[in-house]
């Protein structure tokens, strides 16, 4: 079954979309999500998926109370919003959260200035299971969604 984004309300057309990705050079990694297991350890639950965009070029001294800055996480919002719905809404939490107020920078995207949205993805329904094949297959249909639309893992390659 092809995922598909429902982008109604959040943007004009794919083609909007498309150019947003493009131009905020998005890109996504994942990585275990864990919680305690009640005997003092932790088991892991599910995944983080984040979603990395950057500013415009030229965009110097921003900071987050910036136009430019608002403009990148109101954009970042409404695709994590959109992703988040294309998947299994019992895994593809919609707890989306952004790092507030902060850009961040990784050698991994050459130092450029980030807007980070987080996804959690685990079992809502039953909270605290280990991984199992459901969750995994969430993420990867995720991940194949982004990359069909262009959304590049770890980094953006021009």
């Amino acid at each position: 079954m092809e995922r598909k984004l429902d982008i109604k309300g959040l943007f004009q057309s794919e083609e909007e979309l498309r150019r947003m990705i493009a131009g905020r050079k998005i890109c996504y990694d994942s990585e275990p999500y864990y919680a305690p297991d009640g005997k003092g350890g932790l088991v892991q639950i599910g995944f983080r998926l984040t979603l990395y965009g950057t500013l415009p070029e030229g965009a110097d001294d921003v900071t987050p109370d910036s136009e430019e800055y608002r403009d990148v996480e109101r954009d970042m919002r409404n695709f994590a919003e959109a992703l988040s719905a294309a998947c299994d809404p019992l895994h593809m939490c919609g707890a989306i959260t952004a790092d507030p107020a902060t850009l961040s920078y990784s050698h991994d995207r050459k130092m450029r200035p980030d807007v980070t949205v987080h996804i959690p993805v685990y079992d809502k329904e039953h909270f605290g299971h280990p991984v199992d094949e459901k969750i995994r297959s969430t993420l990867q249909g995720a991940s194949e969604l982004l990359e069909s639309l262009g959304v590049r893992k770890t980094r953006w390659q021009d």
